[in-house]
């Protein structure tokens, strides 16, 4: 009997991974909670279920048990849907390809870097399978914690770089997520980072203020400090000051937008007035694009700035962020911007999506490359 409610456990936890329930608010929330790792690494979660399943039937009491073959059957299902969960990530490069066909033309192909077609070593499904939990990069130094303006933790970052001497590098600048409550440099994207450090980008993973620190506009401050920050130590870190580039998760996609669309707007960089916060381009993934407060500056899509090449990245099944308001967004942006704009809906995917450094992350970090690689080579 014991194996039979371990494998209903099992079956129950990977049946709502499956079929992502269309839930909202709270009850989104917890479904992705309850689904991301299942979604994002189901080859470590099968390994652990094997050895699970395999523990208990060394038990020589189960040996005659009546519900043992259901318990067998039950489980073989449990590790077909997790195999299937593994399999359907790569749904995830076709959505991304026709997208950046769509919005950048046959241009992103011929990008600097190939990855996106000639996937580097390890590939995304080698390396997301067998280093799911890859926190670091051979060649990539990655200098923390160090301070973009008073504050304390708030106003710390992390600079991901090669230390090779090379000057006038690109610079991607990237935003936790976290609701405007918790989070922190450490946590999504890290793949990505790493990734393009070892291109030989500069990358800056930053912290903002939460809680009572994040109102709007406080945090968006925060991140426009942060560009500030790093044109004004280019010379120090081989930046082309000329080539930064924003991008931020869920919160920080929020972020992001609002602070690409207010360059130079002084009244959102209070004692850096003078500072030119402009970006070359902007990625939002899996963003909260809606509106902060009663303030129609903190809705991204009511900004009247001027858009820089965008691509926002959402889950088509996403259910703490539903993908409707990103869509949407992303319609108002062309509507009058000069630049490509690119909107891409991932198939079957979930919240933070790049949390672990999975095969659709690792994809996801190739298909983000291509896109800045194409919008700074025209």
């Amino acid at each position: 009997m014991g194996l039979l409610i371990t494998a209903t456990i099992w079956a129950l936890f990977v049946a709502v991974s499956v079929w992502l329930p269309r839930a909202r608010g709270r009850l989104g929330f917890a479904v992705f909670i309850l689904t991301v790792a299942c979604n994002e690494i189901p080859s470590v979660l099968l390994l652990v279920f094997v050895a699970s399943v395999a523990a208990t039937l060394a038990d020589p009491s189960l040996r005659g048990d009546a519900a043992t073959l259901p318990a067998l059957a039950l489980s073989a299902l449990v590790a077909a849907a997790l195999v299937w969960l593994q399999v359907r990530a790569r749904s995830a490069r076709p959505a991304l390809a026709l997208a950046l066909s769509e919005g950048l033309g046959p241009r992103w192909r011929s990008s600097i870097r190939p990855e996106f077609d000639s996937a580097p070593t390890p590939s995304p499904w080698l390396g997301g399978i067998l280093m799911p939990f890859q926190r670091h990069t051979a060649g990539v130094t990655r200098v923390r914690n160090i301070a973009y303006a008073p504050g304390g933790r708030a106003h710390l970052l992390d600079v991901f770089a090669r230390n090779d001497g090379t000057r006038g590098r690109p610079t991607l600048i990237h935003l936790h997520g976290g609701g405007f409550v918790s989070g922190g440099k450490s946590r999504e994207s890290i793949v990505l980072l790493n990734q393009l450090a070892q291109h030989g980008w500069v990358c800056v993973s930053a912290n903002y203020g939460l809680r009572a620190a994040a109102r709007f506009p406080l945090s968006l401050i925060d991140a426009k400090r942060v560009i500030a920050w790093v044109r004004e130590h280019a010379e120090e870190y081989g930046v082309d000051a000329r080539r930064i580039y924003l991008a931020g998760a869920s919160a920080g996609g929020h972020l992001a937008l609002s602070a690409a669309l207010t360059a130079g707007e002084s009244r959102y960089q209070a004692g850096f007035e003078d500072a030119d916060t402009t970006v070359a381009g902007v990625v939002s993934l899996y963003g909260y694009l809606g509106g902060r407060g009663q303030d129609p500056a903190g809705d991204p899509a009511r900004l009247r700035g001027e858009v820089p090449p965008a691509l926002i990245i959402q889950g088509a099944k996403d259910s703490a962020l539903p993908a409707a308001v990103a869509r949407s967004v992303a319609d108002a942006l062309r509507e009058r911007s000069a630049g490509p704009v690119v909107y891409v809906e991932l198939p079957q995917t979930q919240h933070s999506f790049d949390l672990f450094a999975s095969v659709r992350a690792r994809v996801a970090a190739n298909a983000i490359e291509s896109f800045l690689d194409g919008v700074r080579s025209v």
